[in-house]
């Protein structure tokens, strides 16, 4: 048996080094962070028996921490405004826990390209249909588990409504509760995802409404320059009150001052999902003693890798669910449609333009399924154009 260490930024980096050193057939035996890099053991020549034991163990310890983890939170957290530290668990049962959820999620997604390997080795329906719920910028594991409740014969378009109708029913949304009923409300995640003009947005629609006097901003982000100010021109232009937070007692003053409004948005400083300040962001908005409804903003311009690690190191703030912006930017939405479906999460709102306050819409089901389609054929239509493009040069170069 051969096994090799490969170290790399990421999980998808480590992953290709493997396979181009390796091959496909390779197995992955543990994954690890060192030093801020993701290091993964591989080997190949491996006996399958050998396996089979190690990925049970695998998905045994899993299942046991989550086992304990419903064990150790009886109660739900939001029944309490006060913060309880008493649950929080050490650093080292946390990475403890990451490792094997990444050692789960690649040895799922290796499983799902071998069981792919194996499809496309026979011309069939369920091969195409993989390949179409592929290019709409789904990862493996979702298109694996979609084809495989299908049959695999049968017509190709029949199946592929009953996959999206799968996919549909897999993606979870919260309706416009929050523009109706109001609540606190923050915002979080990476730099420039837009958080701050989608909180521009909800609250022009909540004045639209409800009024001036039932809503308020506040911002704790004190590390953007130009941040507060554009906060504050929003709040100005909609006649709605604006305060600066940048801390755990500031924050808690700033709540108790807005106490009457119905609905209070927090801007959060966009910070990378790397930063160690990300804690302290949490431990703030953790510590003032109100239920805070977190949303985890993701650009559906991203790339997977970047938004699996953004909800993984952001939903240690336990979210209440997600936003999705920069739609009318993007060539998919696949990929975030996926990790939101991966990860369990609510759809709050979905950004599609730039205009405030008509560019936001409550995520609705049809809509997103529907958008994910038009891009993916959008897609298609600009290669095949692109390719005939290059056959013309190529044909005049001649």
């Amino acid at each position: 048996m051969k096994i090799k260490r490969f170290l790399d930024k990421d999980s998808r980096g480590a992953m290709a080094k493997v396979r181009a050193e390796m091959g496909g057939d390779a197995v992955i035996l543990s994954s690890k962070n060192v030093n801020g890099q993701v290091e993964l053991v591989a080997a190949m020549d491996f006996d399958e028996k050998t396996l089979e034991e190690r990925l049970e163990s695998s998905l045994d310890s899993e299942a046991r921490k989550d086992s304990v983890h419903n064990f150790s939170h009886p109660l739900d957290t939001r029944q309490s405004a006060t913060p309880d530290v008493s649950n929080e668990q050490s650093p080292t049962l946390t990475d403890l826990q990451r490792e094997l959820g990444n050692l789960r999620g690649m040895l799922e997604t290796e499983l799902a390209q071998l069981s792919w390997k194996d499809m496309a080795g026979r011309p069939s329906v369920k091969a195409a249909l993989y390949n179409r719920l592929a290019k709409l910028g789904l990862s493996r594991a979702i298109c694996g588990a979609i084809t495989d409740k299908l049959p695999a014969v049968g017509d190709l378009e029949t199946h592929w409504t009953k996959a999206l109708g799968m996919l549909a029913r897999r993606v979870k949304v919260m309706g416009d509760s929050m523009l109706n009923e109001g609540g606190i409300v923050a915002l979080v995640g990476s730099t420039g995802v837009g958080k701050t003009t989608t909180i521009a947005k909800l609250a022009a629609r909540f004045v639209m409404r409800h009024g001036t006097k039932q809503v308020a901003l506040i911002t704790t982000d004190c590390y953007r320059i130009g941040g507060q100010e554009q906060l504050e021109t929003f709040a100005n232009y909609l006649g709605i009150p604006m305060i600066v937070a940048t801390d755990g007692p500031q924050l808690k003053a700033a709540l108790d001052q807005l106490s009457s409004r119905k609905l209070v948005l927090i801007d959060t400083a966009g910070m990378s999902q790397r930063d160690v300040r990300l804690y302290e962001q949490f431990a703030t908005l953790k510590s003032v003693g109100y239920n805070i409804d977190a949303y985890v903003v993701l650009s559906a311009t991203a790339q997977q890798g970047s938004l699996n690690e953004v909800v993984q190191v952001f939903g240690k703030q336990a979210l209440a669910g997600a936003m999705i912006t920069k739609v009318d930017e993007s060539s998919s939405l696949g990929a975030v449609l996926d990790v939101v479906v991966k990860n369990d999460l609510k759809l709050g709102y979905v950004s599609i333009g730039q205009k405030v306050p008509e560019d936001i819409i409550p995520a609705r089901v049809e809509y997103l399924i529907a958008k994910a389609v038009e891009l993916m054929e959008m897609e298609a239509e600009y290669a095949d154009s692109k390719n005939k493009n290059d056959r013309v040069t190529r044909s005049i170069a001649v």
